[in-house]
């Protein structure tokens, strides 16, 4: 049980995180400020700092939640769906909410990418990040192991490998109907959720028909 102390922390981090959601949902998180989340959740920003100590800590806070609550979504529709293909459906629909509601996950993780392969050392709240996201790929790759012991996946790489090259699909199909979702319209005359239906069978194709050309 959480000390009064504790629990009043945790109510302002709360109320400081919600106030930061609400404005990068309508600003963005690029021009959102300091002074615009100190604002919006009535603070002071010295208040703010005492709290978190910089904007990147708050989007990653924000991030965190995210996964974890993504995670959960994902164990739900593994376990709720006896049947593999309809729980694949349920994975990828969870995964596409999860970036569609939270613009800034793609370029934090892409980050943390980069500091891991710098050699940089990553700060408290990336590496809960990563430990995070291991444990949601090590469910995912579990998933895999299941869909071919069923018989209704061919896995001709080490399922984790499957799994890195399943979220860089499925990131991109979801930057590119993001950044191109008038292009799909008037050229492609298709949805933004049409299209990545499409892309979602697709990569479901590379998994249970494709073969790996050597």
């Amino acid at each position: 049980m959480l000390s009064k102390k504790q629990a009043l922390t945790e109510f302002h981090r709360g109320s400081i995180l919600a106030a930061a959601e609400r404005l990068f949902a309508e600003k963005g998180t690029e021009k959102t400020t300091m002074d615009d989340i100190a604002r919006e959740s009535e603070y002071s920003k010295a208040t703010l700092y005492v709290y978190f100590q910089s904007k990147e800590e708050i989007v990653n806070a924000i991030l965190l939640s995210s996964m974890v609550l993504l995670q959960k979504k994902l164990e739900e529709a593994i376990r709720s769906n006896p049947n593999w293909f309809q729980a694949y459906n349920g994975v990828c629909e969870a995964i596409i909410h999860f970036y569609g509601e939270n613009p800034a996950a793609y370029d934090t993780v892409a980050r943390q990418t980069v500091m891991e392969a710098e050699g940089g050392q990553a700060d408290q709240s990336l590496k809960e990040i990563r430990q995070v996201g291991e444990a949601t790929n090590d469910l995912l790759a579990d998933f895999l192991k299941r869909g071919a012991a069923e018989g209704a996946v061919r896995i001709e790489l080490p399922p984790k490998e499957t799994v890195l090259l399943f979220w860089a699909g499925l990131f991109g199909m979801v930057k590119m109907a993001e950044g191109r979702e008038k292009y799909l319209q008037d050229t492609l005359n298709i949805e933004r959720e049409e299209f990545l239906r499409h892309g979602v069978r697709m990569l479901l194709d590379s998994i249970t028909k494709g073969r790996i050309i050597e």
